[in-house]
């Protein structure tokens, strides 16, 4: 399983912490979660849902997006034009 970036919600306190899958896992399987479970779990944070186990809220962390290298500079406005499609004469 991939290691992603988590957001944690204790469920019943406001406070929220990040953390990572791997070491979500670890305290997962001390609390009895088994390894099928735990694979469910992931494939739905994955996915983007905010799942809640063993008192516990858990989320994806939203990763920054990347940022062009190039910048809005290096574009030639004349490249970006876009063909219109030729119409049959009928």
């Amino acid at each position: 399983m991939e290691n992603i970036a988590l957001l944690v919600n204790l469920e019943g306190t406001k406070k929220r912490v990040t953390t990572d899958w791997r070491s979500l896992a670890a305290t997962l399987q001390q609390r009895g979660v088994g390894e099928c479970a735990l694979q469910q779990l992931h494939t739905e944070l994955r996915a983007g849902l905010i799942v809640s186990t063993r008192g516990l809220t858990l989320c994806m962390k939203a990763q920054p997006k990347p940022r062009c290298e190039l910048g809005w500079g290096a574009i030639n406005p004349s490249q970006m034009a876009v063909e219109q499609p030729q119409l049959a004469n009928f």
